[in-house]
């Protein structure tokens, strides 16, 4: 573990040395001591009470709460390689396919989410009556869905985002192995009822795996199942 400037670091610096022809990196990492990574648009969000350090990531995306109970994935593939389609929705397909594979081998039954039904989310922000509430879970990235992220019924336990370089991508997964909604709903709910809505909205849109499995999932577990999908399904 380090703190997530540190890993936030290491990350650029994998995917700014990495040549054509490399074989793709794998770096985990969990954040200590906990800190708020804000997404690339939230440069000037306004954070009530801020209390812990926080951090800018050049990926999209919004607020993500990390430290020891956020297991992080940064894969780095490099120019050229066959997974870095044209198409970038469709470029996260294998990684949350990989990932959904991972959890069924932890006796886990998730789903990747799909395109029509992000779309069919983010239209709720287009909506008059849905729009305001929509806005305020958005604050936080496992407040909403992306193409191709994996969920358990409707709920998120793995969050995506991606870098995109001449020099190759850097997809980069989120893995809730506790959920804990409530720094997030002091840091990002404004008001009294802002932070009740976000509460509320958080708890049944995320979950942690420990919840799911009724036990404690260590890293080392998920580190060893994906791999395995990795190198059986991915060579």
């Amino acid at each position: 573990m380090a703190d997530q400037q540190q890993h936030i670091d290491q990350s650029e610096r994998l995917l700014s040395s990495i040549e054509p022809g490399d074989t793709p990196i794998l770096y985990w990492s969990q954040a200590e001591p906990e800190g708020v990574v804000l997404g690339f648009s939230q440069k000037h969000i306004i954070l009530h009470q801020a209390h812990l350090p926080i951090y800018q990531r050049r990926a999209g995306g919004t607020a993500v709460h990390v430290g020891p109970h956020l297991l992080s994935l940064d894969v780095v593939l490099p120019a050229g390689h066959p997974l870095i389609l044209a198409d970038i929705v469709e470029s996260y397909r294998w990684f949350g396919e990989a990932w959904a594979a991972a959890l069924l081998r932890l006796g886990i039954q998730a789903r990747v989410v799909s395109p029509a039904e992000a779309h069919a989310q983010q239209a709720l922000l287009k909506q008059p009556e849905t729009r305001e509430y929509e806005a305020l879970l958005r604050r936080a990235c496992y407040g909403s869905l992306s193409p191709y992220e994996v969920v358990i019924g409707q709920r998120k336990v793995v969050g995506l985002d991606m870098i995109r370089r001449r020099v190759g991508s850097l997809l980069q997964a989120g893995v809730l192995l506790q959920w804990q909604p409530e720094t997030l709903v002091c840091l990002l709910g404004h008001t009294q009822q802002e932070q009740v809505q976000l509460y509320e909205g958080l708890s049944k849109r995320a979950t942690g795996l420990d919840i799911i499995a009724g036990r404690t999932i260590a890293a080392d577990e998920i580190v060893a199942a994906f791999t395995h999908i990795i190198t059986t399904n991915f060579d």
